[in-house]
């Protein structure tokens, strides 16, 4: 019989991209297992989970989302899981330290925008939204007990970022244990074949595997993505760090911040945040490599494709023309936005007041780089302001003062 799905091999060069275990040969089984799922001919149950713990996404957490999207255009049936229960916790896989508990309330309000700007990448026509609530929310604790009796302290404790806590002497929590248990019971409770995360949530995933296989299921295949870093091209993109890329942010924002990546990560951008098939991404850098394409042509590549993503060809198209005529060739856009200076009122106070930073401690940052230029002079934070002049913050926000 003719296979209804596209070729395995096809389905692998796309899905296995960019994908990382940070062990080859754990690398390798999981493709195994995936390769025998997909030989079945059939949609798999994929699922990716997220925590509302912040009210937008950025760049960053598009990565998994793009996952997620591949599977779904090979035709595999995609839930988007919304962690409302586990967010009362809070994942520590990614921090060394306590990560702050969540109110429900907080968690309600940041859920009201995540899958409408999840959506921007998935289809959500093809796409089922569910909370774990629906599940976790029903469990007694004789169900708690049994699941934790499945792990040990000694293997909670091999992982990284709580081992790190514990030889410096700061506090684990019992609860931050519950996790990665409740993480593995999704897996079960959507009776899922993969589950798309982040490499830093392997643990979870296996404990996932775990309790599936320990109540009769099939353990599902992980797969898992390195972090995407920021636009300082070392650290996680991460809003509470400024080196992000907003889902919402405007395109000329969106392209300018592009552009401002080191060179060594434009590959690193290509693979994890964008859409490209991989073999194109590859002609891409070879291209850069040869010297047929400078590097500043090829971050214009990246910034036009990653805008034309989430804003489409147009808007791509004029915020590569505001990069260049205001960047590049240093002229003042006309659309600047105005702000009405009050009497007494200091440039450290517009800059905040008009959005140009969001925060004042944030605006002496840029204040101290000597970011904050008024009709192109460095100026200090404590400088009146004065109308009919024009401020620069950064290389992308104007303001006219009047």
């Amino acid at each position: 019989m003719a296979r209804t799905m596209a070729p395995v091999d096809e389905q692998l060069e796309v899905l296995m991209s960019g994908v990382d275990y940070g062990d080859p040969l754990l690398k390798q089984q999981m493709e195994r297992e995936l390769r025998e799922r997909l030989e079945e001919d059939r949609p798999l149950r994929v699922y990716l989970g997220v925590d509302p713990t912040a009210s937008s996404l950025t760049l960053g957490h598009c990565v998994p989302l793009r996952k997620l999207r591949q599977f779904q255009q090979f035709g595999h049936h995609c839930i988007f899981l919304i962690g409302d229960y586990t967010a009362l916790v809070g994942d520590p896989s990614d921090k060394n330290k306590l990560r702050p508990m969540l109110t429900p309330e907080q968690i309600k309000a940041n859920e009201a925008t995540y899958f409408e700007q999840a959506a921007r990448i998935l289809d959500p026509e093809k796409t089922e939204v569910r909370h774990n609530s629906e599940w976790l929310s029903q469990l007694r604790l004789p169900d708690i007990i049994q699941l934790m009796a499945k792990f040990t302290v000694a293997e909670m404790l091999r992982r990284e970022n709580f081992r790190l806590r514990w030889e410096a002497g700061d506090p684990v929590y019992l609860h931050e244990f519950l996790y990665a248990l409740m993480q593995g019971y999704d897996a079960y409770a959507l009776a899922c074949d993969v589950q798309v995360g982040g490499t830093e949530q392997l643990f979870n995933l296996m404990a996932g595997r775990k309790i599936q296989e320990d109540a009769g299921q099939r353990p599902h295949v992980p797969v898992t993505l390195p972090i995407l870093v920021g636009l300082d091209g070392k650290e996680r993109m991460s809003k509470s760090k400024g080196n992000h890329i907003g889902v919402d942010d405007p395109p000329e924002i969106q392209f300018g911040k592009v552009m401002s990546i080191p060179d060594e990560v434009i590959e690193h951008y290509f693979t994890l945040g964008t859409n490209l098939h991989p073999a194109e991404v590859q002609a891409i850098m070879a291209a850069m490599r040869s010297g047929e394409r400078s590097p500043m042509e090829t971050k214009k590549l990246l910034a036009r494709t990653i805008v034309t993503e989430f804003w489409g060809e147009e808007a791509a198209k004029r915020a590569q023309e505001h990069f260049e005529r205001t960047v590049q060739r240093k002229e003042v856009p006309e659309d600047i936005p105005e702000y009405r200076v009050r009497e007494g009122e200091l440039l450290l106070d517009v800059v905040v007041a008009s959005g140009s930073a969001p925060s004042k401690r944030e605006a002496r940052r840029l204040f101290e780089q000597r970011a904050v230029t008024v009709d192109g002079l460095v100026v200090e934070p404590t400088t009146p302001a004065r109308p009919g002049t024009v401020v620069q913050v950064g290389k992308r926000r104007w303001v006219r003062l009047v």
